[in-house]
């Protein structure tokens, strides 16, 4: 899976741009739409299953679509027993579609959560 940009980056996505299509055919998925809902505090994979009683199989494939869009983050939980786990958290708080001359521009907020700072702010982790 690839690391969507940081929680706080503004991303523009033009139609040159390969991750336009994976964001709209996401939007377009009521799974994909269940977990951005889902994905307002970070969660495994598992627990955006449940969270959106889905299978797990599916889950991860959705998990994957969005992984390939701005819309979600992937982080780590990290367990002092050392079994960490990735999570996901929504990385945008808002959207926008613009229709022009020049095509289609897809606008994202990143004032999602960043699923690494929320990893970091977690009692007994230190970066140290």
């Amino acid at each position: 899976m690839r690391r969507t940009p940081r929680a706080n980056d503004a991303t523009t996505m033009t139609e040159d741009d390969a991750a336009l299509d994976a964001t709209f055919e996401a939007l377009a998925d009521a799974d994909c739409r269940a977990i951005l809902a889902a994905a307002a505090t970070p969660k495994t994979t598992s627990e955006l299953a449940e969270d959106c009683d889905i299978a797990l199989s599916t889950a991860y494939r959705k998990v994957e679509l969005l992984s390939e869009t701005p819309l979600l983050a992937e982080g780590v939980r990290f367990d002092p027993d050392g079994d960490h786990a990735a999570e996901y958290a929504r990385a945008a708080a808002a959207a926008a579609v613009e229709l022009d001359d020049d095509g289609v521009t897809f606008a994202v907020d990143g004032d999602g959560t960043d699923p690494l700072a929320a990893a970091l702010d977690a009692s007994g982790v230190s970066a140290d």
